[in-house]
């Protein structure tokens, strides 16, 4: 039976409204409450900042703190707020809740005016006129007295989403990007000026872009992106998934004829990973792509179609060549704290964006002042999916409908054990749209655009695969077949296959049932692409 017809709800994918989404009744809400409320009891440190990738749930986890803040307690029948004592139960606050993406502009004058229509109807909340004759960020400073003034409590609670977003625009263009900067910097202070009328300020974004710059007027911030206590906040766990999304589960299971344990291994693998705290093992699952899968009953990607950050496909498209292997990008703390808005550092933009998570840490020894290492690996295979889709239609101009059909192509080709057609035919023509001002200057570089073609391919080539006497370039492993390649860079595809033989990089598949076949490709400098490869049974 469908999803539809069970009645069966799903969280949401389009409705962050925390209000609505309780009162309508048709998405299903996975109880955060617990942990909000540990995040907002009253206490000293009550003033935060939140970052986490696109299309995480983050707008609405500010519409259910305006909810508790509020004291609308009816909303929370059956959650665990319901049973704690609560102070919005006894004494709401005054919320103040909005988004800086309503202060974007295309020019620094057009942002000027957004940020001043934005600050005048806030201070038309509170019954206060806005000044024409003095700028936003004055008239956001009266804003703020002058609602603690109208408070019950001379308290006030602040939530700002997507608190970047108006510097996004201007990435590429550093000279206005200042200027918008320095405004900001004078706008966010006076949210610190008036900080002992704040009873709580939550401020989310996408990434810390500007952190020296916009945030040194907000250094009374408690940054909690990355604390371990709440690294589940935004996004489900594993365990989630076999309490509060169970029955999400295993009708998605019974839609696809599988069982709930199959479902859930396949969830995991498409939608998990995300690990937020270096100093938590705790991984979620992409709140958005999971709610669609649910949805429709379809595990493929959706967080591409709506959270891609175009900035950095086109920051790796200006940098003319491939990034280093994706699977194993080092970083230090501090490069995935702050984004230079004028370097534009790959890492850091692709941890901020949700490309990359944290895969492993290298603890620093504190005795020699040595830091922390951590490496960088995409989380899951929605994200690996819409990296090879980034490369496919922007960087390399590739058409994504023509593509696919030589993916399903290439996919029945390897499991039928004919890799001929596929290395002498489509791998030649991949190589053939490389940008002409990309140069491939080595072997390690030419080696990348074959992992990741092959990838794209649906082969997904293991790396550098040991064996007694050295590393295979790849080896692709499949049911009813292997194969081994060698890779060389201005030599010849007969003198890679003279390796493979030599090193015995095959070796290790003599005698067994499956028919092993040696590949030998070599990039040609001059042709800009790669010769005739030399296949060869073992």
């Amino acid at each position: 039976m469908k999803n539809e017809e069970r009645r069966i709800k799903v969280p949401t994918t389009g409705v962050f409204d925390f209000p609505s989404l309780i009162l309508e009744g048709e998405g299903k809400y996975v109880d955060k409450t617990e942990l909000l409320y540990r995040l907002a009891a009253p206490k000293t440190d009550s003033q935060y900042f939140i970052s986490r990738p696109r299309r995480f749930g983050k707008s609405l986890m500010l519409s259910t703190l305006k909810a508790m803040f509020e004291g609308r307690r009816e909303l929370f029948k059956g959650l665990a707020i319901d049973k704690l004592p609560w102070e919005g139960w006894k004494q709401p606050t005054p919320v103040y809740s909005f988004t800086m993406s309503k202060a974007v502009g295309g020019t620094y004058e057009k942002f000027q005016s957004a940020l001043s229509q934005l600050v005048s109807d806030l201070c038309a909340q509170v019954g206060i006129a806005y000044n024409e004759s003095v700028d936003a960020s004055i008239n956001f400073d009266d804003f703020l007295v002058a609602a603690a003034k109208k408070s019950p409590t001379q308290k006030i609670v602040v939530l700002i989403d997507e608190y970047d977003e108006p510097i996004a625009k201007f990435l590429e263009d550093l000279p206005t990007l200042k200027k918008v900067r320095s405004t900001l910097h004078d706008f966010y202070e006076k949210l610190k000026v008036n900080s002992g009328s704040i009873r709580f300020l939550m401020m989310t974004g996408v990434t810390k872009l500007t952190k020296l710059s916009v945030f040194s007027g907000l250094n009374h911030l408690t940054d909690i992106s990355m604390f371990p206590q709440y690294a589940t906040l935004l996004g489900y766990t594993p365990d989630e998934l076999d309490g509060a999304l169970r029955e999400n589960v295993e009708d998605l299971g019974a839609r696809n004829g599988i069982d709930f344990a199959a479902a859930k291994k396949a969830i995991l693998s498409w939608y998990d990973g995300y690990r937020f705290s270096p100093d938590s093992e705790a991984r979620v699952c992409n709140p958005v792509s999971l709610g669609s899968a649910f949805k429709t009953g379809k595990l493929m990607g959706y967080w591409e179609m709506t959270g891609r950050a175009s900035l950095i496909i086109n920051r790796i498209e200006k940098a003319g060549k491939m990034p280093a292997d994706l699977e194993n990008v080092p970083a230090d703390a501090f490069a995935l704290d702050v984004c230079d808005a004028e370097t534009l550092p790959m890492e850091s933009l692709l941890y901020q964006g949700g490309y990359l998570t944290i895969k492993d840490v290298k603890r620093g020894d504190p005795t020699t002042d040595e830091t922390d290492k951590y490496v960088l690996a995409p989380p899951n295979l929605e994200v690996r999916e819409a990296l090879k889709r980034g490369y496919l239609s922007q960087v390399m101009g590739l058409k994504e409908g023509a593509f696919d059909t030589v993916v399903d192509r290439a996919k029945q080709l390897i499991a039928a054990g004919d890799i001929a057609e596929v290395v002498e035919t489509m791998l030649f023509s991949l190589y053939a749209q490389i940008p002409p001002d990309w140069r491939i200057k080595d072997e390690a570089e030419a080696k990348r655009y074959f992992q990741l073609f092959f990838a794209m391919l649906g082969a997904n080539p293991a790396p550098e695969f040991p064996s007694a006497r050295g590393y295979a370039d790849a080896v692709v492993e499949r049911p009813s077949a292997v194969y081994v390649f060698e890779f060389k860079y201005d030599e010849s595809s007969e003198a890679a296959i003279k390796q493979i033989r030599e090193r015995g990089y095959a070796d290790k598949w003599i005698g067994g049932e499956r028919p092993v076949t040696l590949v030998g490709i070599n990039f040609n400098p001059q042709k800009r692409n790669i010769d005739m490869p030399v296949i060869e049974p073992l």
